[in-house]
């Protein structure tokens, strides 16, 4: 794999972690506990630092091995039923991810298309992106970045006005419990899907710098909370939970010196964006787990990606009939997927990857006794 920069790095950390976000985690949020959203949301980052801590960690203490290659490395033969599991998890992601996509492109911009005409329109350069490698992806992201800036700084001026703070009161009116379980969904859906990053090494990262990742974690935040508080604060929680996506409804509301204005739907493109560098990234992790475990040819491998963007088109409009039925596997099945996947099992990494330097020093330190 071709080197890819450090900017380019973080630019996927920004469309990763914000990936799907305003498209199902803030309605699934905002429905369930309302006004505690954003101290839901805020937890959720915080809660986040853990498993991004440990894919930092990972990466920093294992430079040239990748998540894959690491797990052959630390587990050996149980390597295969890990790395087997991340498959499932990836593959589980991209349906998902990509029914978010198709659905949040047919309810905003294409209302008479046909599903199955429109994930074959998107899932072609989905699947060609994961072909050409992570340095195209990363090139990819770097252009989308800059013009995802302009977006969001067009959107935050334009919405300063109609900002109504009062929309925001009275908070912790939910059982902490509920705030608690509401913070877990932000940080399954948004922030542990920075581990497929990891199936970038170190060494092909061109001054990686896990400082500027954590600034990158932290400024893709803000930027998320941003979000929260203008869908909140001007449209109020109980007209927020009626729509279907209040944060690219609240668009509508951009005005710049009553001259620019009505640009919601080119504004709202910025979704489009998060959520297609996400696909093409885990649609690549995916062939990666089949190409490194059984060792394909590099002639050959790329035609793996074929089947699984096959498989996530077929599934995705068998499966989801609706928002709401789509909602509730999100909310009630995927993510303890996710937590157990990509949370749990990098904490089971990470815990191994201690132990194995402790029986080492041990040893160093037995034969320099002797």
């Amino acid at each position: 794999m071709k080197k890819i920069t450090s900017l380019e790095y973080n630019t996927m950390i920004w469309f990763i972690i914000k990936a799907g976000f305003a498209e199902i985690t803030i309605t699934a949020i905002i429905n369930a506990i309302k006004q505690d959203s954003l101290i839901s949301i805020i937890l959720g980052i915080i809660i986040g630092l853990i498993p991004f801590t440990i894919y930092e960690y990972l990466k920093n203490k294992y430079p040239s091995d990748n998540y894959i290659s690491l797990n052959k490395k630390l587990f050996k033969k149980t390597s295969t039923l890990i790395n087997s599991l991340i498959f499932i998890g990836c593959l589980i992601t991209t349906i998902c991810t990509f029914w978010v996509l198709v659905h949040f492109a047919n309810s905003l911009y294409l209302h008479t298309t046909s599903s199955w005409v429109i994930s074959l329109i998107l899932i072609i350069p989905i699947g060609y992106g994961a072909i050409k490698g992570l340095h195209v992806i990363g090139k990819v992201s770097l252009i989308l970045f800059y013009i995802s800036l302009i977006f969001n700084i067009t959107a935050i001026i334009g919405l300063t006005n109609g900002i109504d703070i009062n929309n925001i009161k009275p908070i912790l009116e939910n059982n902490p419990n509920k705030i608690l379980f509401s913070a877990l969904i932000f940080t399954a859906f948004n922030i542990s899907k920075a581990f497929f990053l990891n199936i970038i090494s170190k060494n092909k990262i061109t001054n990686h710098s896990s400082k500027i990742n954590y600034l990158t974690y932290i400024l893709t935040c803000i930027n998320i909370i941003n979000i929260t508080i203008s869908t909140i604060c001007i449209f109020g929680v109980d007209l927020a939970s009626l729509y279907e996506y209040p944060a690219f409804q609240v668009l509508k509301r951009v005005n710049i010196l009553g001259v620019i204005d009505r640009v919601e739907s080119i504004l709202s493109v910025e979704g489009i964006f998060s959520i297609f560098i996400e696909m093409t990234i885990v649609t690549y992790y995916g062939k990666e787990i089949i190409t490194q475990t059984f060792k394909l040819k590099e002639k050959t491998n790329k035609y793996v990606i074929i089947p699984i963007c096959l498989i996530t088109v077929l599934i995705s409009n068998l499966i989801f009939k609706n928002h709401e039925l789509g909602e509730q596997i999100f909310t009630h099945y995927l993510i303890y997927i996710i937590f157990l996947l990509f949370i749990f099992l990098p904490i089971i990494t990470f815990l191994k990857s201690l132990y194995n330097t402790k029986i080492i020093k041990s040893k160093n330190n037995s034969t320099t006794n002797y």
